[in-house]
């Protein structure tokens, strides 16, 4: 992720604006790390460069993006109004930029903030008051202030391009690892499954989140434990599993879907070499109960 410049890269936009200037690359990095933190898709999208979005639509973008709702969306938004990039190398070539930032961010995930937070368990945090809301945002506030919110530092190096007299972020989605998403269920097994997205282009560092629905199509209660493979094997390790609650067995009622929610990330180091994934959810007849 990202951070500052020693005056304020805010401040320095703000003046850009007012002299009716285009941000320069640095600011439109910043710019684009806080909308990612933030889970920003809006933001994101209208940062990033035509060529990329010509590989990638505008909806497949928005499913990578967590989609935090109330408070945990707001306070992530306020975090992310705090991170700073301070510029550490900057090479501009025609239409063509390489940034390099030191970022500064918060550290959503340190134990401070996850206990003000209620560990970002998003019905805890629906079900406080409105004076609760207020007082939390205040708190985080007033840990910014006193320069007690706990940060995570580190370097990022983000290539930018040229279009119109703009900076905007390029990502290189045309060169990037196609991941494709698909399910095999056993002939036992009364279900139809659907995975979406079924396929999506990502680049080194991107992450991707997949919802499998599975509908009980039988009058009997289905158990079956999901695996998933990731395919070519030798490279799999370059495909990060985040999240995937179908590790527990998983009970369909007669004639019930549920869905599954996994999330995957493309690791920054995955080879060059690597151009495709295949992410294969297994559903092997386990057990079923008849009424």
């Amino acid at each position: 992720m990202m951070r500052a410049v020693g005056c304020g890269l805010l401040a320095a936009t703000v003046l850009l604006v007012a002299c009716g200037r285009a941000a320069g690359p640095e600011d439109v990095a910043l710019e684009y790390g806080r909308a990612i933190y933030a889970s920003d898709a809006e933001t994101a999208w209208r940062l990033i460069s035509e060529a990329d979005r010509q590989v990638k639509d505008k909806p497949t973008f928005r499913r990578q993006q967590q989609a935090l709702q109330g408070l945990a969306r707001d306070a992530v938004r306020q975090l992310a109004g705090y991170i700073t990039a301070t510029p550490v190398t900057t090479t501009i070539t025609g239409d063509r930029a390489t940034v390099t930032l030191r970022f500064r961010l918060p550290d959503a995930n340190a134990p401070t903030v996850r206990a003000l937070m209620l560990d970002w368990d998003e019905k805890r945090l629906a079900e406080l008051s409105a004076g609760a809301h207020e007082r939390i945002a205040a708190r985080l506030g007033d840990l910014h202030a006193r320069a007690e919110l706990p940060a995570i530092e580190g370097d990022e190096t983000i290539e930018l391009v040229r279009e119109h007299g703009r900076w905007h972020v390029f990502l290189n989605w045309a060169g990037g690892v196609h991941v494709a998403f698909t399910a095999s269920v056993d002939p036992a097994l009364p279900l139809d499954v659907s995975v979406s997205p079924s396929s999506v282009v990502l680049a080194p560092g991107e992450r991707v989140r997949v919802t499998v629905r599975a509908k009980n199509t039988d009058v009997r209660e289905v158990t079956t434990r999901v695996r998933h493979r990731i395919e070519p094997d030798a490279e799999a390790h370059h495909l990060a599993l985040l999240q995937c609650p179908l590790l527990l067995p998983a009970r369909l009622a007669p004639g019930g879907t549920e869905e599954y929610e996994s999330e995957y990330l493309l690791l920054a180091e995955v080879p060059a070499g690597v151009r495709a994934f295949t992410v294969t959810y297994r559903f092997p007849a386990v057990s079923a109960r008849r009424p």
